[in-house]
């Protein structure tokens, strides 16, 4: 897991980012109804452990009022995801150290196959100006040539409509760049909430493994809540 961590502004914590959390509180004493306790039964179903983990660090959150309790560092220490699971947590400051921060992250995730790219909004081909919220192209391809398969998380920008247009030139552009099979990239999206998608870039010598693995996940309860594009 690389996070893409930076320190929010005060803009950003006033902003409302992250509020849509009522799915996780039904049945509490913090829920407020907005969203059904049918539904958020539906979203637990496709995994209770993990619903069960998301849910304690919300409540914790909401009870103490301190918002280190609601974390990403909370998923290492509460070991949510699997016990092989490595994360670089560096925050990226600006750009300015970007090189020397990726060159870390490079090193520090040197002996993982699969490394999840998780910025704010996703893959920027076309902006010079850096900026933290995104992943960059010569990141993108410094993994892949470090014989890393990627998963990279994409959000969608206010025209959703045209969100499945934004995926299909990002996928065409990601092959173009990192000269992939069609068979070596697969796009899924989420199909809850706001539109956001996960690029899934494979190495050949992965691809079998992880295209199986993703059938796999398809046919489970999640399968309900994505999209092949």
């Amino acid at each position: 897991m690389n996070w893409y961590l930076k320190e929010p502004t005060e803009k950003k914590k006033n902003s409302g980012d992250g509020k849509f959390i009522d799915y996780l509180l039904a049945g509490t004493e913090y829920h407020k109804k907005k969203i059904t306790k049918k539904y958020a039964e539906k979203i637990k179903g496709t995994d209770p452990e993990l619903y069960k983990n998301l849910q304690k660090i919300i409540i914790d959150w909401l009870r103490d009022n301190n918002r280190y309790s609601r974390c990403v560092k909370r998923i290492e220490y509460d070991k949510i995801l699997p016990n092989e699971t490595s994360f670089y947590s560096e925050k990226l400051i600006n750009d300015t150290d970007r090189k020397n921060w990726l060159s870390k992250s490079l090193e520090h995730l040197s002996e993982c196959k699969l490394v999840f790219l998780d910025p704010d909004n996703g893959i920027d081909f076309e902006d010079e100006n850096r900026s933290t919220k995104h992943v960059y192209l010569n990141e993108i391809e410094a993994y892949f040539r470090k014989n890393k398969s990627l998963v990279i998380y994409q959000h969608a920008d206010r025209d959703t409509k045209g969100f499945n247009k934004v995926i299909e030139k990002k996928t065409n552009q990601l092959m173009k760049l990192l000269e992939l099979k069609n068979d070596e990239i697969i796009c899924l999206r989420y199909k809850r909430g706001s539109a956001r998608a996960f690029f899934i870039v494979m190495q050949q010598e992965h691809s079998d493994c992880i295209t199986n693995a993703i059938n796999h996940f398809l046919k489970t309860k999640w399968g309900k809540h994505f999209t092949e594009i």
